[in-house]
């Protein structure tokens, strides 16, 4: 439970038969993200190339792992793709009904959660799951009467790399950010957490680095 690391390591073992090769920029990566846990980040940009586990250790297993001590946690997960979200959101839910998760923590989902958008534990926290452009409706992130960390949203490729060289679709996803991703949290305090490859100046991270959303990224 202390280590986000430790915690990826034996439920990517136990639930795929692999090991899981933890690099230097791993433990970079889980350690700033226990930061944001800790309440020492609001907003966090990650930004690796694919194929390097960011989308493993900062959703799947970052999800997993706050759930495991806090099960009235709440997330929004967001990516490019609805299908994309929808696989992230429902391996999680794998990871957490696993035998490796449930012999050492006693989470339990609510038995109508068979939806990989929206599912939540029985303490009544969980995850929603959809496109960057997609619909937000009836959920927030975080919980305002829990103190410290309780939740997050997670952008994860908010981008289609297709689209990275299209002035128009770069625009509607950032002032998307701004209209209403932002919007959806339930706690002032509620980091937010964008994790993407570069694709383009003026993709989100561009746009956010540059104080397009007015915040301290």
């Amino acid at each position: 439970e202390d280590s986000l690391l430790f915690f990826t390591r034996y439920i990517f073992k136990e639930n795929t038969g692999k090991k899981f090769e933890a690099a230097k920029f791993h433990h970079t990566l889980a350690n700033t993200l226990e930061q944001v846990y800790n309440g020492e980040i609001k907003r966090l940009i990650i930004n690796i190339p694919p194929r390097y586990g960011k989308t493993e250790i900062a959703v799947k297993m970052y999800i997993a792992w706050v759930l495991s001590k806090k099960p009235a946690a709440k997330f929004i997960h967001l990516s490019y793709s609805d299908s994309l979200a929808l696989d992230n959101s429902s391996m999680t839910k794998e990871y957490i009904n696993s035998d490796a998760f449930r012999c050492i923590w006693d989470i339990n989902l609510k038995k109508d959660s068979q939806s990989q958008k929206k599912w939540y534990t029985t303490e009544g926290g969980g995850v929603y799951a959809t496109s960057s452009g997609g619909a937000i409706t009836g959920f927030g992130a975080g919980v305002a009467e829990m103190k410290n960390f309780s939740g997050a949203i997670i952008i994860d490729d908010p981008l289609k790399p297709d689209d990275a060289f299209s002035d128009v679709k770069r625009k509607a996803i950032n002032d998307r950010y701004n209209n209403t991703i932002r919007s959806r949290v339930n706690s002032r305090d509620t980091p937010i957490i964008v994790i993407m490859q570069r694709l383009h100046e003026d993709d989100m991270s561009g746009f956010l680095i540059d104080g397009g959303s007015g915040e301290d990224w």
